[in-house]
């Protein structure tokens, strides 16, 4: 399965499952784009991705780890553990030039050594990141 065709099927799903059709989408892409989409024959864009999910009251990066464990059989909690340990990763390594990571108010990221991490662990370190200007 391709990340259109797993986009595809996400993005069908979550409309079924909250009976969102797509001329509820008026206010986000066109229904000609939507329909696109769904049918795997458009890819998103980041800008669409945001307009998509907030009609969906999901955050975008929900959005890309259903379509990601969609499109590798592997849970959502396996992508989201691997997302955490690689920004933890880049804070540790003082992140990128250009980038900066936001921790979340009264959080504080906790170094875990690599081998205790068992992917079950919870960390309670939040972060956005953004471009610096």
């Amino acid at each position: 399965m391709t990340l259109k065709a797993s986009f595809a099927s996400v993005l069908r799903a979550l409309r079924s499952k909250r009976n969102i059709t797509q001329r509820d989408f008026a206010d986000t892409p066109s229904r000609t784009y939507l329909s696109k989409l769904e049918l795997g024959k458009s890819s998103i864009t980041l800008d669409k991705l945001d307009q998509v999910s907030r009609r969906l009251e999901l955050s975008p990066i929900t959005l890309l780890t259903l379509t990601l464990s969609e499109d590798t059989g592997k849970p959502p909690s396996e992508l989201i553990s691997k997302l955490q340990l690689e920004i933890e990763d880049l804070q540790r390594k003082d992140g990128l030039p250009g980038l900066r990571v936001i921790p979340e108010i009264g959080h504080q990221m906790r170094h875990v050594p690599r081998r205790a991490r068992s992917g079950h662990e919870s960390n309670c370190m939040q972060a956005e990141l953004a471009f610096a200007d």
